[in-house]
C-alpha cells in the first residue's frame, strides 16, 4: 500500500494559553490511512531530509522521504536478497540510525533457530536499498538459559552508534550454558565500522579469571573508534558467600581491551545500565540501576551514578542517586503524601557535563495466565525529570501526573532504547498495540523545556485529584498534551472536542536538538474515522 499522498499543508497554531514565548510552527503532510499493524519511525536528516519508515507485516518495509521543504520526494518497497521481508512476525529490530547521510537499519531475523543480523543502507535522498549485508551469526537458540541474581546471560546482537559522529559498533553475545567442549573466551564479539561501513576493528571480549564464564549485556557506546561496553560478568555460585556478578567496564580500541570491575556491584540483583562519554572531559558516566526486595511487599530499585576515566577506566567516584528534590515537587504539587519512586527511562548528557535523568513510575502485574505475554502488563505512570551538575550534585526535580498501561513488560531504560529504534514484534494483537503511543517524550530546546505524551483529558482538568485519573489503556479518547517550564498545558495540534481529538505514536518519534525540530507521526480523530499526518514541530 502506498501510504502518503504528495503534499503539504502548513498549521501554524497559538499555546492554550497566553505566553510570551514563540508560537510553535506546525507542519503537517497530506492526510493518509492510519497505518496498519506493524512498527514506524521516522528519521530528521542532517541533509534536511526526513525517512519515514513503515515496517508492514505484509507489504514489508515502506519508505517514504520527504525533502526539505516537507514534500515526499519518493516512496519505495525495500527488497532483499539476504532476509525474508514477509516474516517481520518474527523479526526484532536493533537500531534504526543515520550514518553518513544515510539511514541504516539493523534488524534480526532467525535461520534454523540461529539469530542472523543484517545491515540495510538506505539513500538519504531516494530511500532505495543501497547495500545490504549479513553482519554475524549466532549459536541456535535451543539452549538453557543461564539466570544469576535475576541476570540473563545474554544470547543477542547489539548495536551503538556515536552520538556525535557516524561511527558505530556490533556486539554479539553467545549465552546459554557451556558446554564441555566450549571455551568462555569465544562467546563475546565486539566488531567496529567507520562511517562509510568499513570493518576497523574486531575484538574478543572476555575476563582473563575463567571464574565469570557469562556475560549480560547492560549498554555499550562509542566514541569514533573507541567502543565503551558494560556487562554484567556470571558465573553459577557454588557457596552463598561466592561473588555471583559483577558490573564491568570495557574500553575496546582494535584488539585493545581494557577492563575495570566495579566491586560495589557484588551480586546486585536485575540490573540495566546507561552509558555515556563526555568529550569535554574524556569521562564516562554510568547509570546503574539494581531491583531490591524482589519477592517482598516492597520491592525497590537502587540507582547509582558513576565517574570514569574514559582513557584509564579508573573509577573517580560513584554515589547513590534519591530522588528527594523530585519527591518534594510532587508533594507541593501534586498531593503526594509518600516518596516519588520512578525508575530512569533515559539519561541526557550535555556538554558541559551536567545531567538531565528522565524517570517513570512503573509497575508490573499480570491480568491472567503468567505465562502468556499479552496477560502480562506495565504501569507507565508519574514522570520524573531530575538535574545534576557536572559534579552529580543534584539541581533540581520535578514530577507530571500520568497514568497509562502498556500490554507486554518494560524495563527501565524503555526510552533510551525507543530513541534507538529498537522493537520487536512480539504483539500479534494489533487492537492492543498500544506501546509505541504510551510513555511521554522529553525535549530540550533554546526556548525552553518540553514534556509531550497522550492522555485522557477530563482528567488532567484543574480540580481533578489523582485518585480520579483513569489509566490510558485504549487510544479511543486520548489526546496529545504539551507542558513547558511553567507547568502550563499546551495543545499543539489543536484544542480536543467531544468528538475530535489529537494523538501521537511517540515511538516514531525524533528530534533534533540543536534545531529545535520534533517530528512525530499524529492520529486525528473525528468521530469513528481516523487519519494520520506526519507532523513537524518547529519550537
Amino acid at each position: 500500500m502506498r501510504y502518503i499522498r504528495q503534499g503539504t499543508r502548513l498549521l501554524a497554531l497559538l499555546f492554550a494559553s497566553q505566553l510570551s514565548a514563540q508560537v510553535p510552527q506546525v507542519q503537517l503532510s497530506n492526510s493518509f490511512p492510519e497505518p496498519g499493524d506493524g512498527f514506524d519511525k521516522i528519521l530528521l536528516l542532517d541533509n534536511s531530509y526526513t525517512a519515514y519508515l513503515h515496517f508492514d507485516k505484509k507489504a514489508g518495509i515502506i519508505v517514504n522521504m520527504y525533502d526539505a521543504q516537507h514534500k515526499v520526494t519518493a516512496t519505495d518497497t525495500v527488497t532483499s536478497k539476504l532476509f525474508d521481508v514477509n516474516a517481520l512476525n518474527d523479526t526484532e529490530i536493533d537500531g534504526i540510525y543515520e550514518i553518513n547521510n544515510q539511514v541504516v537499519i539493523f534488524l534480526q531475523q532467525l535461520e534454523k533457530f540461529k539469530p542472523r543480523l543484517y545491515r540495510l543502507v538506505l539513500d538519504g535522498k531516494t530511500g532505495q536499498l543501497v547495500r545490504e549485508d549479513q553482519l554475524g551469526e549466532l549459536p541456535t537458540i535451543q539452549h538453557r538459559d543461564v539466570v544469576v541474581q535475576d541476570n540473563y546471560a545474554s544470547h543477542d546482537f547489539y548495536v551503538a552508534k556515536d552520538p556525535h559522529s557516524s561511527y558505530y559498533a556490533v556486539a554479539a553475545f553467545a549465552g546459554g550454558e557451556l558446554d564441555r567442549k566450549e571455551a568462555p573466551g569465544e562467546r563475546v564479539q565486539v566488531y567496529q565500522y567507520s562511517p562509510d561501513h568499513q570493518q576497523i576493528g574486531h575484538s574478543t571480549y572476555y575476563l582473563p579469571a575463567a571464574d565469570f564464564p557469562y556475560h549480560s549485556f547492560l549498554d555499550m557506546t562509542v566514541h569514533k573508534d573507541q567502543v565503551y561496553l558494560v556487562t554484567a560478568p556470571l558465573r553459577i555460585r557454588r557457596n552463598v558467600k561466592d561473588t555471583a556478578c559483577m558490573i564491568a567496564v570495557s574500553s575496546i580500541h582494535d584488539t585493545v581491551v581494557k577492563h575495570q570491575l566495579l566491586p560495589y556491584t557484588a551480586n546486585m540483583q536485575d540490573i540495566h545500565a546507561n552509558i555515556r562519554y563526555i568529550p569535554a572531559s574524556q569521562k564516562l558516566v554510568l547509570l546503574l540501576t539494581s531491583a531490591t526486595g524482589k519477592g517482598t511487599k516492597t520491592p525497590g530499585v537502587d540507582m547509582v551514578l558513576s565517574y570514569l576515566d574514559a582513557s584509564t577506566l579508573e573509577e573517580y567516584r560513584h554515589q547513590p542517586l534519591t530522588l528527594d528534590k523530585i519527591s518534594a515537587y510532587a508533594q507541593q504539587q501534586m498531593k503526594y503524601t509518600g516518596a516519588y519512586s520512578g525508575v530512569p527511562q533515559r539519561m541526557l548528557t550535555n556538554e558541559d557535563g551536567s545531567i538531565t535523568l528522565l524517570l517513570e513510575n512503573i509497575t508490573l502485574f499480570s491480568s491472567g495466565n503468567a505465562n502468556a505475554w499479552n496477560n502480562m502488563h506495565t504501569n507507565m505512570n508519574d514522570i520524573g525529570i531530575m538535574t545534576l551538575d557536572s559534579a552529580g550534585t543534584v539541581q533540581s526535580g520535578i514530577a507530571q501526573i500520568k497514568m497509562q498501561v502498556a500490554n507486554g513488560l518494560y524495563d527501565p531504560m524503555f526510552l533510551y532504547r525507543r530513541m534507538k529504534g529498537q522493537w520487536m514484534f512480539r504483539n500479534r494483537i494489533q487492537a492492543l498495540n498500544t506501546t509505541p503511543f504510551l510513555s511521554f517524550d522529553y525535549l530540550t530546546t533554546e526556548r525552553g523545556k518540553y514534556i509531550i505524551f497522550n492522555d485522557y483529558l477530563q482528567y488532567l482538568d484543574p480540580g481533578g485529584v489523582y485518585t480520579d485519573k483513569k489509566p490510558l489503556r485504549y487510544l479511543t479518547e486520548a489526546n496529545t498534551v504539551c507542558y513547558n517550564n511553567a507547568g502550563e498545558r499546551l495543545f499543539l495540534f489543536g484544542t480536543p472536542e467531544t468528538f475530535k481529538g489529537f494523538y501521537t505514536m511517540l515511538g516514531a518519534s525524533d528530534f533534533k536538538q540543536d534545531k529545535g525540530q520534533y517530528v512525530t507521526l499524529l492520529i486525528t480523530r473525528k468521530g469513528e474515522t481516523k487519519t494520520a499526518n506526519i507532523a513537524w514541530v518547529q519550537f
